[in-house]
């Protein structure tokens, strides 16, 4: 596993789950201003929402990292740290979908990654309102809640199956709307989106969802599912169906994550 060695392997494993369990207590313990705790919202510069749990929940992250020997640079939504030419970076979205978190809806996650500098080398999801977690690591296997997984494909064609479409902000929702880009959405049963990328990720790794489709969504929130994706055999693409490089610094134009059959459809639809 390039930079991570045999021996710590584990422990990057261990520090990944015990980051996803540290995030999701507390992110649990303000959803639906539950407890003690109240959710206090802001807006940052670009308009995205971001709120108290956003930070607790990193700085829950930062901590649980830090109990474990591996290092690397963090490069999370909210924050960054450690040495930009680490051969190892942590890549984390302390809670994935913001938005549905704070309208007190239950489609967020937590992403923790690690990657060196060409893939990521194991990931971890927890989705907390479900109670799933999955985990892997690259050439080991994907393990559900601590248990080795292996997922069947949502049964049926495209056509009969469910996708999942996300895009980065409302003004390239609709010039994706008026150039002719999501036709394609026309070959699939239904389309659907949780403002999330954890949450739909998961639940194509389990089975649920034939595709996700990403429009102009970066690394942070992509790293950990297509880690377990790929280690589980599901294609994840570029729109033009080339490998998607991982040493890019902004986010992908178009992010193809789907089962072999549904993604070579989807490509067939896209062209």
């Amino acid at each position: 596993m390039s930079a991570l060695t045999e021996f710590n392997r584990r422990d990057a494993l261990l520090a990944a789950i015990t980051a996803c369990g540290a995030a999701a207590e507390v992110l649990l313990a303000r959803f639906r201003d539950a407890g003690d705790t109240t959710l206090e919202r802001s807006f940052k510069s670009d308009g995205g929402i971001v709120t108290n749990a956003d930070i607790a929940a990193d700085e829950a992250i930062a901590e649980a990292l830090g109990l474990y020997d591996v290092t690397g640079r963090i490069e999370s939504e909210e924050s960054t740290a450690g040495a930009e030419d680490s051969e190892l970076r942590w890549v984390i979205d302390p809670l994935c979908g913001t938005a549905p978190y704070a309208a007190g809806l239950g489609h967020w996650g937590v992403n923790v990654a690690l990657m060196d500098r060409t893939a990521p080398l194991l990931g971890a999801i927890t989705v907390p309102t479900m109670r799933e977690t999955l985990t892997s690591v690259a050439g080991r296997g994907v393990s559900r809640n601590g248990k080795p997984w292996s997922p069947e494909p949502p049964p049926g064609i495209l056509s009969e199956q469910l996708v999942d479409l996300e895009i980065n902000g409302p003004e390239l929702a609709a010039r994706k709307m008026s150039d002719g880009s999501l036709g394609w959405v026309r070959g699939v049963d239904h389309t659907t989106t949780f403002a999330s990328m954890a949450y739909p990720l998961s639940q194509l790794c389990l089975g649920r969802l034939a595709a996700v489709v990403a429009y102009d969504v970066g690394t942070v929130h992509l790293a950990a599912g297509l880690a377990i994706a790929q280690e589980l055999g599901l294609k994840v693409t570029d729109g033009g169906g080339d490998s998607l490089d991982w040493g890019t610094k902004g986010p992908w134009p178009v992010m193809i994550a789907a089962w072999p059959d549904a993604h070579e459809r989807l490509l067939e639809l896209m062209r």
